[in-house]
């Protein structure tokens, strides 16, 4: 304030450069894309090198239609616009760039806080619910909110309102610039007041039987693992009854070296006769049938022991 009361005992700036920015004065050349002397007959306080200096109190911030609708106004009908400048957006830029004669013309008109009036929110008649032009809600604000409406912030509430013929819309709050075009930011979805308790109770049970179904099938994945784990298990037990390697009595250990050119062929050799034995299992079930031929099974045993065979051991 101090401050404010020493720029007003002083003269006015006499170097054009002094103007820009200044907290008390302004000069129409300073003005920036979006800024306006309002109204238009506003006091002259003086003159610089030629050109009039205004207080910084005329000068006001203009908007488009659409950044007024953001903050919940409206530009009244019939109100002619304050300022045209060139639109910024990606399609005013191709539109300009279709036709070489309007690549100059100034397409986007911008309106003062004076030419707008407060938004008058529509009312919800027979359970419909008031859209716009593209079939969605406006309510950057909560003031925006349909008259006899409610905002519902649950996950896909309309195709559960479709399937109760339920009238339902998308709450628009904002818009998301990026890529050169503005994208929709929802937030939940429009419904009649009504209608609010029927959809939060069928969504909820909705969500149980979601969750319910999402239970079974966890505890089916993870008894499925189980039985495959035990199953692989009983396998590898069988495999190892059937295919169980007999250790064979050993030979009578010669002396070291004898018969062998060097120390080394010697335990190398033998080492190599073990290892292929290992490494090579025995078919204890053809043995076990040589053992048993003179015993006689019936139909039902051998059929029992066929069920127990691998698909590789009936050829």
């Amino acid at each position: 304030l101090q401050f404010q009361v020493k720029l007003q005992d002083q003269p006015l700036p006499t170097a054009i450069g002094e103007y820009k920015n200044h907290p008390l004065y302004a000069l129409k050349r300073h003005l920036l894309k979006y800024q306006a002397i309002y109204p238009e007959s506003a006091a002259v306080l003086g003159y610089c090198r030629g050109e009039a200096v205004y207080s910084r109190d005329c000068v006001h911030t203009l908007h488009s239609k659409d950044t007024w609708l953001k903050q919940a106004r409206v530009v009244r009908i019939g109100e002619v616009p304050y300022k045209m400048v060139r639109g910024f957006s990606n399609q005013a830029r191709k539109a300009r760039l279709a036709e070489p004669a309007n690549r100059d013309k100034e397409d986007l008109a911008l309106f003062g806080r004076w030419q707008t009036e407060e938004y008058q929110p529509p009312i919800a008649v027979d359970g419909k619910v008031p859209r716009n032009e593209y079939g969605n809600v406006y309510l950057f604000l909560p003031s925006m909110l349909p008259i006899g409406c409610v905002q519902l912030r649950l996950p896909n509430l309309n195709r559960l309102a479709r399937k109760l013929d339920i009238d339902c819309a998308q709450a628009i709050t904002g818009f998301d610039f990026h890529g050169g075009y503005s994208h929709p930011v929802t937030d939940g979805y429009v419904v009649c007041e009504e209608y609010k308790e029927v959809l939060i109770a069928a969504w909820e049970n909705e969500q149980a039987e979601i969750e319910k179904k999402e239970k079974e099938k966890r505890e089916k994945r993870a008894l499925g693992n189980w039985k495959l784990l035990t199953k692989g298990l009983l396998i590898r037990e069988r495999l190892k009854q059937r295919y169980s390697i007999k250790t064979e009595p050993s030979a009578p250990d010669t002396e070291k070296g004898a018969g062998f050119s060097s120390d080394e062929e010697g335990p190398s050799s033998e080492t190599a006769v073990g290892n292929a034995a290992i490494s090579w299992p025995q078919n204890r079930q053809l043995e076990k049938k040589r053992e048993e031929k003179t015993t006689r099974k019936s139909k039902r045993e051998k059929k029992g022991e066929a069920a127990q065979l691998f698909p590789f051991e009936k050829l």
